[in-house]
């Protein structure tokens, strides 16, 4: 029988062969990373050890799992990705913006799924000055790009649980680990304000907000960092016959938009978790756009997705906006069958634009400038 360390070097393996050959860039589209949840064989990091961010290069940059008395493990090469695919989608539907595009795609450059984008203009914007106009499309472009980010890294999340391998290697053991969704939304908060930093480079942008965000989230050493993992061993993993992570985090902020951090217990214990906001189109919509998104070409875990959607058979597209409560709610349910640990304990089926009560009266826990 193949022992978890045996595992976990095959793992390794198969996954840096896809680093490698996609490590260094020489075109716009975000590089590959190899990431980890906060189990066995992690590299655990902090502050002193994370380089310089390299969207296009793995020189000079390092990665790991840090510990943040505020948000749990962060996951640091997920939290890179999403902010370099944040950089990405903001170059793009900039340039579809500015040349009057009304449809246009975009995909993770690690899933066969596709995401098709289609926008209506107001029509004022041509009646306006061409700095008013750049103007309202740099802002919307840089909304859209962290909406459009989110999306699709949650996606990837979604087909990961049923069924997505990655160079033939199943993936079900880390979706929606306990720390993915807060890493993944961290690194398109942080994205977001490195891509619109007119001071800064990006990679100069990104590596500032980083150490100042996990700053203020209050990073641990990475003695800390690795000793908060142990400590969940046989709770939140095992990896005696093979890594299994029992602790899953399905919180997409689909009830109350906003994603809440998993803390490990006992660690930190007189800090308080910080919520992050979701990206939405609150700016694209006052402004008078209409965008509707939708995934096709998911492959055989995207049609399972299909199933839950459309139960008759059909295969149309998927709508994240409409759509992706339904497939959570299905995926929840699976992961309380297989005796995992759920957070959030309850979920509602439909997004609220409103804050709960918890959250109104958490004001201090929430980071509502985050992507202001």
């Amino acid at each position: 029988m193949e022992t978890s360390r045996n595992r976990h070097v095959y793992d390794v393996f198969v996954i840096l062969l896809a680093v490698i050959i996609s490590g260094c860039t020489v075109s716009e589209h975000p590089r590959a990373r190899m990431g980890s949840y906060a189990g066995s064989f992690a590299s655990f990091t902090d502050a002193d050890s994370l380089g310089h961010h390299n969207f296009s290069s793995f020189v000079g940059e390092r990665n790991g799992v840090a510990y943040t008395a505020r948000g749990g493990h962060i996951d640091i090469a997920h939290l890179r990705i999403a902010a370099d695919n944040v950089y990405y989608l903001n170059n793009l539907v900039s340039n579809h913006l500015k040349a009057g595009d009304t449809e246009f795609t975009y995909k993770l450059n690690t899933d066969p799924a596709v995401f098709k984008v289609r926008i209506e203009y107001p029509l004022y914007l041509k009646m306006l000055s061409e700095s008013e106009q750049k103007r309202i499309l740099d802002e919307v472009s840089l909304e859209m790009s962290q909406y459009f980010a989110w999306q699709m890294v949650s996606w990837h999340e979604v087909l990961t649980w049923f069924g997505l391998t990655f160079y033939g290697l199943p993936q079900f053991n880390s979706a929606f680990s306990w720390e993915d969704n807060y890493s993944n939304l961290l690194g398109i908060i942080l994205g977001g304000r490195a891509a619109g930093d007119r001071s800064n480079n990006f990679n100069d942008a990104m590596t500032n907000n980083l150490k100042g965000e996990l700053g203020k989230l209050g990073i641990q050493p990475a003695s800390i960092a690795k000793s908060s993992s142990e400590k969940m061993r046989g709770k939140w993993f095992t990896d005696n016959k093979g890594v299994k992570v029992l602790m899953r985090n399905m919180d997409l902020g689909l009830d109350d938009g906003y994603v809440s951090p998993v803390l490990v217990p006992g660690i930190c214990s007189d800090s308080l978790p910080l919520l992050y906001p979701v990206p939405r189109l609150k700016s694209a919509a006052n402004y008078g756009f209409v965008v509707d998104l939708e995934i096709n070409n998911s492959g055989s875990a995207g049609h399972r997705c299909l199933d839950i959607i459309y139960p008759d058979g059909r295969n149309g597209p998927i709508h994240p906006s409409k759509d992706l409560p339904a497939i959570m709610l299905v995926a929840r349910n699976q992961a309380i069958e297989k005796g995992f640990d759920v957070v959030p304990k309850t979920q509602q089926t439909e997004f609220e634009p409103m804050l709960s009560d918890r959250k109104l009266n958490a004001d201090s826990l929430i980071a509502d400038s985050a992507l202001r």
